[in-house]
């Protein structure tokens, strides 16, 4: 989840919240009328909406974007303005001045394309192997990536290349900007992990490592600035019993983000929460949502300052994708059905009321969601 930001080179952007804390992209809304001169830029085609990031089936190459505008949604945008494929599991898009890069992870690349229309401007492949999921910070992308045992690679914009790798631990997947730091969940990737590294981007180095329970999966920031950790635990194949069994708890770790002590854990009961994958901040950071244990439906919404998880649920649904409209506080909830089938976004809103369900032009696996305002 995340919204759109006004990124420059010399800005720096802020780490309280992939989509609530982040500006408004200056591609997409570009400039108003200039009174002086009575020209009028082009703000593209796309302003006030959100895109909708769909996973696709593995290996099938039919990841896709959609776009929901008011009341309408447009499918497929890359292969509707390219006449290609975009490629193999889209798990990300994040975008630095005119270009937006989206993560392609079974595609080992990074497709570029023009923020206003669309259109296809190029490709990075070199130095990205198995990407998941990025962030902007200082006007570079960093992007976290399974191979070579666990990495972070550094894009530069301008260049479309990778400048630099930063090792880290196994399967780095969630990665989030906490004050002038870059916090990275190692999930283990096909093992198992349990470090949070925090790296200091200006020399690119890891400073610190935070033992948290086994695969993290991912992380938020909240409204005092600490850091959220959801991890889901570790199972294991039994071959007698044909089921996987537990043999590490789920988690979810409040940790400081001055002193990087961990202040608090919750272990949800797997019975009723299962091995929840999925989390997002609300819009003013004083609660976040969990959800999308395998199996498990439900989505559960978590006051900062409880010390307790609730029992009941926020919504009766199983996400594939979270995403927080920092406009309006609505939760957006992806639902893949499954990974042969289109699946649908539901709309929920922060007092858990629903809101609207988008079903048409909605692609296979919705998985996140990038909020653009004017």
């Amino acid at each position: 989840m995340r919204k759109l930001e006004f990124f420059k080179k010399s800005v720096p952007s802020i780490g309280v919240l992939k989509a609530l804390s982040l500006a408004l992209l200056l591609a997409f809304v570009s400039c108003e009328s200039d009174d002086d001169t009575g020209v009028v830029e082009d703000k593209g085609d796309f302003v006030n909406g959100i895109f909708v990031l769909n996973q696709g089936a593995m290996n099938a190459a039919n990841a896709s974007v959609s776009f929901i505008a008011q009341d309408t949604v447009m499918g497929d945008l890359f292969a509707d303005r390219n006449n290609a494929v975009l490629g193999d599991v889209l798990q990300d898009m994040v975008s630095v001045d005119t270009l937006s890069f989206l993560v392609l992870n079974n595609s080992h690349s990074l497709v570029v394309v023009n923020n206003k229309n669309f259109s296809y401007v190029g490709q990075i492949s070199e130095g990205i192997n198995n990407p998941r999921y990025a962030v902007v910070f200082n006007g570079l992308i960093y992007v976290s990536q399974w191979g070579n045992e666990g990495e972070v690679a550094v894009v530069d914009p301008e260049k479309m290349e990778v400048v630099n790798t930063i090792d880290v631990g196994f399967g780095p997947e969630g990665l989030e900007v906490v004050g002038d730091e870059l916090w990275v969940a190692n999930c283990g990737g096909y093992g198992t992990d349990n470090i949070i590294s925090v790296i200091d981007p200006v020399n690119d180095e890891v400073i610190e490592e935070i033992t948290v329970n086994d695969n993290p999966q991912d992380l938020v920031v909240d409204a005092n600035g600490d850091v959220w950790v959801l991890a889901t635990g570790r199972s294991e194949y039994d071959a007698g019993s044909g089921t996987f069994v537990s043999v590490s708890p789920a988690a979810i770790h409040n940790v400081n983000a001055s002193s990087y002590e961990v202040e608090q854990t919750f272990l949800p009961d797997e019975s009723v929460y299962g091995k929840a994958t999925k989390i997002a901040i609300s819009a003013d950071g004083q609660s976040f949502y969990f959800g999308g244990g395998y199996g498990f439906s439900g989505i559960w919404e978590v006051e900062i300052t409880v010390s307790e998880l609730p029992q009941e649920t926020f919504a009766d649904v199983t996400p594939s994708g979270l995403g927080v409209n920092p406009a309006n506080g609505d939760l957006y909830v992806g639902v893949a059905p499954s990974f042969t089938s289109v699946g649908h976004v539901e709309v929920y809103s922060a007092n858990g009321t629903a809101v609207e369900t988008y079903e048409d032009n909605i692609g296979i696996g919705p998985c996140n969601f990038v909020f653009v305002s004017e």
